[in-house]
């Protein structure tokens, strides 16, 4: 079967953006022509949906995934929650899980050489590209990618939701187009990630400014989106083999955020606040692809202390 007639991020998208019309606003497709190196188009998805329904339906299930992961590079710690979306898939076959956790405590090994801090990965920075299909496995057939990107978004106990200065778009930006790049070299055709670096599966327990914690859950996952678009664009001109790439927002977070019961009082007023947010979070998506940061200048409400943080190393 052709890439064309597979093509699982588009029909992903195509039966999301069907699933749940209330979230309708949350999707945006958007077409990057053919380069020098890869003389086909790609397409990119800016969606809501969730990384379990991904893995586990193969007509959805890409060739690759970016997954966060903590700084210790400990696959079975508490943090970030999305990581247990996929260790809980891949460690159901004990073979793929022994492959994967000796991969990691190679890649930990080094890092922490080259390196010599305390802890092997830099929070946005450093990655580590591991094969979680096994020789002799058929394509697609287990419930997860054939290969995985980690990135470090949080520390293993978690607690990096009060560290704002570690989200700046240029540390996740390099991260990204690190893991695309590397994905793309191992002949990934379609990639899914979730939006990186938001730490939203939690609230802030250190917020100075106190934005309201929906607020600030708005900034962080504008400023997620824009570094991921920012990495998009660095890796977009050297790309070989890559076709589509989804980026996904979790839908339960999003229903969290502005559900309310229908015909209530406060639903016009939280319809309103979904479409300003949505407004904004394709603004930063199609920003970061021109190669655009996102300022405060381009969001209402208090974000500076997100969206102008410091890439501090």
């Amino acid at each position: 079967m052709g890439f064309a007639q597979r093509a699982p991020l588009a029909a992903l998208y195509n039966a999301d953006q069907q699933r749940d019309r209330l979230l309708a606003p949350s999707f945006l497709q958007v077409g990057l022509p053919a380069t020098t190196t890869a003389p086909f188009p790609v397409q990119l998805y800016l969606m809501a949906g969730d990384l379990e329904r991904v893995f586990d339906r193969p007509e959805f299930r890409p060739d690759a995934a970016i997954i966060p992961t903590n700084t210790d590079l400990q696959l079975t710690a508490p943090a970030p929650a999305t990581q247990r979306v996929l260790i809980a898939r891949v460690a159901k076959q004990p073979e793929t899980m022994r492959d994967l956790t000796e991969q990691a405590e190679t890649r930990r090994k080094a890092l922490a050489g080259k390196s010599g801090a305390s802890e092997p990965l830099q929070i946005g920075i450093d990655t580590f590209v591991a094969r979680l299909s096994r020789p002799g496995q058929a394509a697609g057939t287990a419930p997860f990618p054939q290969s995985a990107c980690f990135i470090a978004t949080d520390f293993a106990k978690g607690g990096a939701i009060d560290r704002r200065e570690l989200f700046a778009q240029d540390r996740v930006r390099k991260g990204i187009a690190d893991c695309l790049s590397a994905l793309d070299a191992a002949g990934a055709q379609s990639v899914v990630l979730p939006l990186v670096g938001a730490a939203s599966a939690g609230t802030q327990a250190n917020d100075a400014l106190f934005e309201g914690q929906r607020t600030l859950m708005e900034c962080r996952l504008i400023n997620a989106t824009a570094g991921a678009a920012l990495g998009i664009h660095d890796f977009g001109a050297r790309r070989r083999n890559i076709r589509e790439v989804a980026l996904v927002q979790w839908d339960q977070e999003l229903s969290r955020m502005f559900k309310v019961d229908a015909g209530s009082r406060a639903e016009k007023a939280a319809q309103a606040a979904y479409r300003l947010y949505t407004d904004q979070i394709k603004l930063a998506f199609r920003k970061g692809l021109a190669g655009e940061k996102t300022t405060q200048s381009d969001v209402s409400g208090s974000c500076k202390d997100i969206l102008n943080a410091s890439p501090s190393r």
